[in-house]
Protein backbone atom coordinates (compact mmCIF):
# COMPACT_ATOMS: atom_id res chain seq x y z
CA UNK A 1 0.00 0.00 0.00
CA UNK A 2 1.29 3.57 -1.10
CA UNK A 3 1.66 5.72 2.56
CA UNK A 4 2.67 9.21 3.08
CA UNK A 5 5.69 9.96 5.03
CA UNK A 6 6.39 13.07 7.24
CA UNK A 7 9.92 14.17 8.12
CA UNK A 8 10.06 16.80 10.60
CA UNK A 9 13.09 19.10 11.63
CA UNK A 10 14.05 19.63 8.61
CA UNK A 11 14.52 16.19 7.56
CA UNK A 12 12.70 15.27 4.30
CA UNK A 13 11.92 11.46 2.35
CA UNK A 14 15.21 11.76 1.07
CA UNK A 15 18.25 13.75 3.03
CA UNK A 16 19.82 16.13 0.92
CA UNK A 17 22.81 18.11 2.36
CA UNK A 18 24.66 20.69 0.42
CA UNK A 19 28.33 22.97 0.79
CA UNK A 20 30.15 24.87 -1.02
CA UNK A 21 34.05 25.52 -2.00
CA UNK A 22 34.65 28.35 -4.49
CA UNK A 23 37.60 28.80 -7.12
CA UNK A 24 38.54 31.99 -9.05
CA UNK A 25 36.46 31.65 -12.53
CA UNK A 26 38.46 31.56 -15.71
CA UNK A 27 37.43 32.93 -18.40
CA UNK A 28 40.47 34.19 -20.45
CA UNK A 29 40.85 37.54 -19.05
CA UNK A 30 43.02 37.45 -16.63
CA UNK A 31 41.34 39.80 -13.29
CA UNK A 32 42.89 42.94 -12.26
CA UNK A 33 42.56 41.52 -9.04
CA UNK A 34 42.81 37.77 -8.04
CA UNK A 35 39.82 36.70 -5.35
CA UNK A 36 40.69 34.20 -3.06
CA UNK A 37 38.86 31.09 -2.89
CA UNK A 38 37.58 32.08 0.81
CA UNK A 39 36.43 35.89 -0.63
CA UNK A 40 34.39 33.87 -3.60
CA UNK A 41 32.88 31.79 -0.98
CA UNK A 42 31.53 34.88 0.96
CA UNK A 43 30.30 36.40 -1.97
CA UNK A 44 28.31 32.86 -3.34
CA UNK A 45 24.78 33.23 -1.36
CA UNK A 46 22.63 30.02 -1.86
CA UNK A 47 19.03 31.60 -1.93
CA UNK A 48 17.10 28.33 -3.49
CA UNK A 49 18.22 24.84 -3.57
CA UNK A 50 15.49 22.85 -4.56
CA UNK A 51 16.78 18.68 -4.93
CA UNK A 52 15.50 16.33 -7.54
CA UNK A 53 13.79 13.37 -6.00
CA UNK A 54 16.09 9.55 -5.15
CA UNK A 55 16.91 8.53 -8.46
CA UNK A 56 15.15 5.30 -8.76
CA UNK A 57 18.02 2.80 -9.58
CA UNK A 58 20.13 3.75 -6.33
CA UNK A 59 17.00 3.31 -4.67
CA UNK A 60 16.58 -0.11 -5.59
CA UNK A 61 20.14 -1.17 -4.98
CA UNK A 62 20.40 1.26 -1.47
CA UNK A 63 22.72 3.35 -2.89
CA UNK A 64 23.74 6.22 -0.55
CA UNK A 65 25.99 8.74 -0.82
CA UNK A 66 27.84 11.97 -1.52
CA UNK A 67 27.87 13.72 -5.77
CA UNK A 68 30.48 16.25 -5.53
CA UNK A 69 29.58 18.55 -8.65
CA UNK A 70 31.88 21.40 -10.53
CA UNK A 71 29.26 24.15 -11.31
CA UNK A 72 29.28 27.72 -12.73
CA UNK A 73 27.14 30.53 -11.79
CA UNK A 74 26.36 32.84 -13.85
CA UNK A 75 25.97 37.04 -13.51
CA UNK A 76 22.14 36.27 -12.91
CA UNK A 77 23.04 33.51 -9.85
CA UNK A 78 21.90 30.93 -12.36
CA UNK A 79 24.04 27.36 -12.64
CA UNK A 80 25.24 27.53 -16.25
CA UNK A 81 27.14 24.39 -16.13
CA UNK A 82 27.84 21.73 -14.02
CA UNK A 83 29.52 18.31 -14.55
CA UNK A 84 29.45 15.56 -12.05
CA UNK A 85 32.93 15.04 -10.12
CA UNK A 86 32.78 12.50 -7.94
CA UNK A 87 30.68 9.88 -6.08
CA UNK A 88 28.00 7.20 -6.77
CA UNK A 89 27.83 7.87 -10.44
CA UNK A 90 23.95 5.96 -9.62
CA UNK A 91 23.78 9.93 -7.96
CA UNK A 92 24.97 11.59 -10.88
CA UNK A 93 21.99 12.69 -13.22
CA UNK A 94 19.67 13.76 -9.87
CA UNK A 95 22.66 15.67 -8.50
CA UNK A 96 22.80 17.57 -11.91
CA UNK A 97 19.43 18.29 -12.26
CA UNK A 98 19.60 19.33 -8.47
CA UNK A 99 22.22 21.78 -8.83
CA UNK A 100 20.78 23.36 -12.59
CA UNK A 101 17.85 24.31 -10.41
CA UNK A 102 19.79 26.44 -7.75
CA UNK A 103 19.86 29.96 -7.17
CA UNK A 104 22.32 32.83 -5.65
CA UNK A 105 22.31 36.24 -4.84
CA UNK A 106 23.73 37.54 -8.18
CA UNK A 107 27.93 37.90 -7.56
CA UNK A 108 29.73 41.08 -8.12
CA UNK A 109 32.12 39.13 -10.46
CA UNK A 110 30.67 36.24 -12.81
CA UNK A 111 30.57 33.52 -13.63
CA UNK A 112 32.06 32.33 -10.67
CA UNK A 113 33.19 28.52 -10.53
CA UNK A 114 32.44 26.48 -7.20
CA UNK A 115 31.61 23.29 -5.83
CA UNK A 116 29.15 21.81 -4.64
CA UNK A 117 27.82 18.17 -2.98
CA UNK A 118 24.74 16.65 -3.15
CA UNK A 119 24.47 14.10 -0.64
CA UNK A 120 21.38 11.55 -1.03
CA UNK A 121 20.89 8.85 2.05
CA UNK A 122 17.98 7.17 4.23
CA UNK A 123 17.42 8.15 8.12
CA UNK A 124 18.59 5.85 9.86
CA UNK A 125 16.47 4.03 13.39
CA UNK A 126 18.08 5.01 16.47
CA UNK A 127 16.99 5.02 20.26
CA UNK A 128 14.72 7.92 21.25
CA UNK A 129 17.02 9.72 23.59
CA UNK A 130 19.54 9.83 21.07
CA UNK A 131 17.70 10.53 17.84
CA UNK A 132 17.78 13.93 16.32
CA UNK A 133 14.33 13.67 13.94
CA UNK A 134 11.08 11.86 13.61
CA UNK A 135 9.36 9.81 10.82
CA UNK A 136 6.05 9.66 10.83
CA UNK A 137 4.70 7.03 7.83
CA UNK A 138 0.64 6.34 7.48
CA UNK A 139 -1.27 4.31 4.83
CA UNK A 140 -3.26 6.17 2.22
CA UNK A 141 -5.66 3.07 1.67
CA UNK A 142 -7.62 1.75 3.97
CA UNK A 143 -9.26 -1.36 3.91
CA UNK A 144 -12.10 -2.86 5.98
CA UNK A 145 -13.03 -6.37 8.06
CA UNK A 146 -15.50 -6.74 5.17
CA UNK A 147 -13.12 -6.12 2.49
CA UNK A 148 -14.01 -2.52 1.58
CA UNK A 149 -11.24 0.04 0.26
CA UNK A 150 -10.79 3.40 0.51
CA UNK A 151 -8.48 5.77 -0.39
CA UNK A 152 -7.18 9.46 0.48
CA UNK A 153 -8.68 11.54 -2.22
CA UNK A 154 -6.34 13.35 -4.81
CA UNK A 155 -7.29 16.84 -3.92
CA UNK A 156 -6.52 15.86 -0.04
CA UNK A 157 -3.13 17.41 1.26
CA UNK A 158 -3.12 15.41 4.34
CA UNK A 159 -0.87 16.80 6.95
CA UNK A 160 0.57 13.81 9.31
CA UNK A 161 0.58 14.64 12.84
CA UNK A 162 3.15 16.42 14.52
CA UNK A 163 5.88 13.58 16.25
CA UNK A 164 6.92 16.09 19.23
CA UNK A 165 10.58 16.25 20.39
CA UNK A 166 9.60 15.74 24.04
CA UNK A 167 7.31 12.75 23.23
CA UNK A 168 10.33 11.16 20.78
CA UNK A 169 13.02 11.77 22.83
CA UNK A 170 11.32 10.04 25.91
CA UNK A 171 11.24 6.80 23.48
CA UNK A 172 7.33 7.28 22.55
CA UNK A 173 7.50 5.20 19.69
CA UNK A 174 5.75 2.22 17.33
CA UNK A 175 3.07 2.04 15.68
CA UNK A 176 -0.28 3.76 16.44
CA UNK A 177 -3.72 2.17 15.29
CA UNK A 178 -7.09 4.27 15.09
CA UNK A 179 -10.44 3.19 13.85
CA UNK A 180 -12.02 5.53 11.43
CA UNK A 181 -15.48 5.65 10.15
CA UNK A 182 -16.34 6.58 7.11
CA UNK A 183 -19.83 7.43 5.47
CA UNK A 184 -20.95 7.66 2.49
CA UNK A 185 -19.78 10.94 1.30
CA UNK A 186 -16.02 9.52 2.18
CA UNK A 187 -15.93 12.25 5.11
CA UNK A 188 -14.64 10.73 8.59
CA UNK A 189 -17.44 10.42 10.95
CA UNK A 190 -15.53 9.25 13.84
CA UNK A 191 -12.08 8.50 15.01
CA UNK A 192 -11.18 5.76 17.85
CA UNK A 193 -7.64 5.26 19.58
CA UNK A 194 -7.39 1.37 19.21
CA UNK A 195 -3.56 1.65 19.93
CA UNK A 196 -2.34 4.33 22.12
CA UNK A 197 1.19 5.84 21.84
CA UNK A 198 0.74 8.79 24.26
CA UNK A 199 -2.44 11.23 25.01
CA UNK A 200 -0.78 13.71 23.20
CA UNK A 201 0.35 12.05 20.05
CA UNK A 202 -3.47 10.71 20.02
CA UNK A 203 -5.17 13.80 20.20
CA UNK A 204 -3.39 15.69 17.03
CA UNK A 205 -3.41 12.25 15.07
CA UNK A 206 -7.24 12.27 15.61
CA UNK A 207 -7.73 15.65 14.94
CA UNK A 208 -5.36 15.36 11.45
CA UNK A 209 -7.39 12.37 10.64
CA UNK A 210 -10.55 13.87 10.66
CA UNK A 211 -9.66 16.69 7.67
CA UNK A 212 -9.84 13.42 5.46
CA UNK A 213 -11.74 12.71 2.38
CA UNK A 214 -12.06 8.90 0.91
CA UNK A 215 -12.69 7.52 -2.27
CA UNK A 216 -14.18 4.31 -3.03
CA UNK A 217 -11.35 1.73 -4.38
CA UNK A 218 -13.04 -1.23 -4.05
CA UNK A 219 -16.42 -2.41 -2.87
CA UNK A 220 -20.21 -1.47 -3.65
CA UNK A 221 -21.29 2.11 -3.46
CA UNK A 222 -23.37 0.92 -0.68
CA UNK A 223 -20.97 -0.40 1.35
CA UNK A 224 -20.01 2.41 3.28
CA UNK A 225 -20.58 3.90 6.52
CA UNK A 226 -17.75 1.76 7.30
CA UNK A 227 -14.67 1.11 9.95
CA UNK A 228 -11.43 1.19 8.67
CA UNK A 229 -7.96 0.43 10.75
CA UNK A 230 -5.76 3.47 10.11
CA UNK A 231 -2.01 2.55 11.37
CA UNK A 232 0.42 5.39 11.99
CA UNK A 233 3.99 4.48 12.71
CA UNK A 234 6.32 6.93 14.78
CA UNK A 235 9.82 6.85 14.03
CA UNK A 236 13.18 7.87 16.17
CA UNK A 237 15.88 8.46 13.08
CA UNK A 238 19.29 10.05 13.23
CA UNK A 239 21.07 11.85 10.29
CA UNK A 240 23.37 9.96 7.72
CA UNK A 241 27.02 11.15 7.57
CA UNK A 242 29.16 11.14 4.56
Amino acid sequence: MRSFRLFPLFVVSLLAATSLSAEPARDGTPPQKQESADEQTAELKLIKSPTVAYPEEALKKNIEGKATLRVVVDAKGRVSDAKALSGPPELFQAALDSVKQWEFEPPARAPVVTNAEVSYGHPKDCPGPVSENGEVIASQMLKSAKGTIVEVRDDVDWVLPQYFTEDRTAGIAGEMILSVTVNAEGKVASVRVVKSLSSRLDNVATDSVRTLKFKLKAGNPGSLPDDFPLHILFRPTCSVEF
